[in-house]
């Protein structure tokens, strides 16, 4: 699903939601709802899509799905309960098919050095839960971030977005890295060096490597190693 979609959909649904609630305070609905008055917040604001447990809770409190997710038919079901029945199923269906990856609105320089905003996820995307299993990922240590410059294209380009596994950060030899140093994020690719220190290799070949001795490394935190590009073609 491309970025803007997935925003205009978001968007959308958080209208719908402020819709439902009505007069309630968002921290009476969001009781009711199981939900953190934040996570209300980002729903309606359209920043997050509600998570399937969330939806479903909704259509049990009587609330048509198709609406829900579409905006199409009426705000309320009149289904039979076996039709309502078949709602629920098909929400835990896809709640258990996709895992929703939270994406940050964080440049990660492939150049210089982007600095770091403020570290509150602000989207999600969903991949397939089997696909994150036959590659070996937790997707409780998953992040996306937007990549900005071109010094890795053409592996990366510009304001592509990257996941990242934040469960890896061990260097390797010839693995893609989100590194921070200080305020700045980079995304480079790894060499070691046989003197215990690393260089910071760029794919474009225009832009020189960066050695970093060991004892800078201290000063270097790694984020996580980049394992996934979402790509336009």
């Amino acid at each position: 699903m491309q970025q803007g979609t997935q925003n205009v959909i978001a968007t959308a649904i958080g209208e719908r939601l402020t819709q439902i609630r009505g007069a309630k305070s968002q921290g009476a609905f969001a009781k009711e709802l199981g939900v953190h008055k934040n996570s209300l917040g980002h729903y309606e604001r359209g920043n997050r899509v509600p998570d399937a447990e969330t939806l479903l809770k909704l259509v049990e409190m009587g609330f048509d799905a198709n609406w829900l997710l579409t905006g199409k038919g009426q705000p309320r079901a009149d289904h039979a309960p076996a039709e309502l029945s078949q709602d629920i199923e098909k929400l835990k269906r896809l709640d258990e098919e996709f895992a929703l990856i939270l994406g940050y609105n964080l440049q990660v320089a492939a150049g210089h050095g982007a600095i770091a905003g403020e570290e509150a996820p602000t989207r999600e995307l969903a991949f397939r839960k089997k696909w994150l299993r036959f590659r070996g990922f937790n997707e409780n240590d998953l992040a996306l971030v937007f990549v900005k410059g071109d010094s890795m294209k053409p592996t990366i380009s510009d304001n592509e977005t990257v996941m990242v596994d934040t469960s890896e950060r061990k260097l390797r030899d010839g693995h893609i890295y989100v590194i921070r140093n200080g305020d700045h994020l980079l995304v480079k690719r790894i060499q070691t060096l046989w003197k215990d220190g690393v260089q910071l290799l760029s794919d474009n070949k225009e832009y020189p490597p960066q050695e970093i001795s060991s004892s800078d490394l201290e000063a270097l935190e790694v984020i996580g190693k980049v394992v996934w590009v979402g790509k336009d073609l």
